[in-house]
């Protein structure tokens, strides 16, 4: 029996409600996955890091560029040495070097590293003699000289359309952010959303070199750049000791290079 013309309209309606969740829910999952993966490269990535540092006396050079060859799978293809190499390249200064969906262009840092361990202060007031300390059990070194520890933020930049706008909102709401309270993009009919809370929620530590998480997030966001902070730690005996060459500006890494 054909179905009468109240049926069709029932079932156009229904498709129109349910279509943006379907959606989303395909690219979502992807979306979700790809962040997945991130997290993990940015695990990779701290711990490539922290050998680098280990190993060059703190230096914050090496450190960022082994964090930053680790995270450039999430940016650009690296499928070939030339294509890595070409990627590299393009962000040795550890910019993004991306443009988003509106056409506007994203510089925003790849990676972000500060250095827990040791104590920036300690390391300026080393004589170049006390160098040599790192590698004795105890004294006035101590544990302080023999351990670098850092804590990194990778910055994930969601490229899938539709999901990374919904996601970003979902996210800067759960932290208290940015409040959302137009039309609900997974249901249509629903004219005012509750995506927010009545307190903001800590992200991490402030004294990133770039400034606050939250705080760019936000800017990012508002003009169409939907970035999300990865943030990962390490640790490791040094291999070489520490240089107070490389701690003159402080504990934390300069964002540009």
């Amino acid at each position: 029996m054909a179905p009468t013309s109240r049926e069709s309209g029932q079932a156009a309606v229904e498709s129109a409600l349910t279509l943006p969740l379907v959606v989303f829910l395909v690219l979502g999952t992807l979306q979700l996955f790809m962040m997945l993966q991130a997290r993990i490269l940015a695990q990779v990535a701290v711990y490539r890091a922290v050998r680098a540092g280990s190993i060059n006396h703190g230096d914050c050079l090496p450190m960022m560029h082994a964090a930053m060859v680790t995270m450039l799978p999430t940016v650009a293809r690296t499928d070939s040495p030339a294509a890595l190499a070409r990627a590299f390249r393009q962000r040795a200064d550890n910019k993004y070097r991306v443009t988003s969906s509106y056409g506007e262009p994203f510089d925003g840092p790849l990676v972000e590293i500060v250095r827990e361990s040791p104590d920036a202060g300690w390391v300026r007031g080393l004589e170049h003699d006390e160098d040599l300390l790192f590698d004795q059990p105890t004294g006035d070194a101590g544990l302080d000289a023999r351990t670098l520890e850092i804590r990194m933020v990778a910055w994930y930049y969601m490229r899938i359309p539709f999901a990374n706008w919904v996601m970003s909102r979902m996210f800067l709401a759960h932290f208290g952010l940015k409040n959302y309270t137009a039309t609900n993009p997974l249901m249509p009919a629903q004219k005012r959303s509750d995506w927010w809370l009545d307190e903001p929620v800590e992200i991490g530590p402030d004294e990133w070199p770039g400034g606050d998480l939250g705080e760019r997030m936000v800017q990012w966001s508002n003009r169409g750049h939907f970035v999300f902070p990865i943030q990962v730690h390490a640790a490791m005996r040094m291999m070489t000791p520490v240089m107070a060459q490389n701690f003159q500006r402080g504990a934390a890494c300069p964002v540009g290079l």
